[in-house]
């Protein structure tokens, strides 16, 4: 991401380890459940390395990521209000997955606090329009409906601080509208704010928090991570680890772990 981004994904991003309870997950939304009962098993969900950046890589750069340390998939920033990324297009998701095999987590950056952006609506009404414009987006990147592919909403930890409320309010908006139209909704926040919309009864098909215990990339597993406590343990979590650190032949990347369903190439599905 720019560096404002990253400065503020940083604070999202908490040293301590706490425990946590909640009430167990509700079952995944399964945007192909009217497929039929001989429609076919997903493919099988285990846990991947995965990187993002805001800025595309190069093909050189994905190959440098896979053959030398592993990695499986990245973060795709497809757009929103708030976006900070650059260079991802059909064209090169499809040339990653034809090249490494990667799957992918794309992700809308959504409305967020005065002090990180100038697009900060944080209601129910923005959260709608917000999570249809998602799902266009996601089409014209050829990741058509009711294929059981996820999209996740990045809501900046500083948002949810500057208006718990209205992040309540946006967040459960744009996953109904995303849910509504086809896809998984997942959510990209850090901890405290993951919980607090689990608690408030706004659950997502699976989290992905920002919590940064190490400095680069690291033999992790998404329930590692004890903050999101029960919340998001049935193969729904992804966890961002590492942030901003620097990549021979590649860069600088954040450090992701996953236990959930990932995008996969454009025209793909994962019925």
């Amino acid at each position: 991401m720019q560096k404002w981004f990253v400065l503020l994904a940083m604070a999202a991003c908490t040293g301590g380890n706490p425990g946590g309870s909640a009430a167990p997950d509700a079952p995944m939304h399964d945007p192909g459940a009217d497929a039929g009962v001989d429609a076919p098993a997903p493919p099988p969900i285990t846990v991947l390395r995965g990187v993002d950046r805001a800025t595309a890589f190069s093909l050189a750069e994905a190959h440098t990521l896979a053959t030398t340390h592993g990695v499986k998939w990245t973060g795709v920033y497809i757009g929103g209000a708030c976006n900070g990324g650059s260079g991802w297009t059909k064209s090169l998701v499809t040339s990653l997955h034809n090249q490494d095999g990667w799957t992918f987590m794309p992700t809308f950056v959504g409305q967020q606090s005065p002090a990180i952006c100038g697009a900060h609506t944080l209601t129910a009404a923005q959260g709608h329009t917000d999570g249809l414009a998602a799902v266009q987006t996601m089409k014209s990147f050829g990741w058509e409906p009711n294929r059981k592919i996820p999209v996740a909403l990045d809501l900046e930890a500083g948002s949810y601080s500057y208006s718990p409320s209205g992040s309540l309010a946006y967040a459960k908006a744009w996953r109904d509208a995303v849910q509504g139209a086809g896809y998984l909704a997942y959510l990209y926040s850090n901890p405290t704010a993951i919980n607090a919309l689990y608690d408030g009864g706004v659950k997502f098909d699976g989290a992905w928090p920002a919590s940064w215990f190490f400095s680069t990339f690291h033999a992790s597993k998404p329930d590692d991570l004890n903050q999101l406590g029960t919340r998001y343990t049935h193969e729904n979590r992804a966890w961002q680890y590492a942030g901003s650190f620097a990549v021979s032949g590649a860069g600088t990347v954040d450090g992701d772990t996953s236990d959930l369903l990932l995008a996969p190439e454009p025209g793909g599905t994962n019925l």
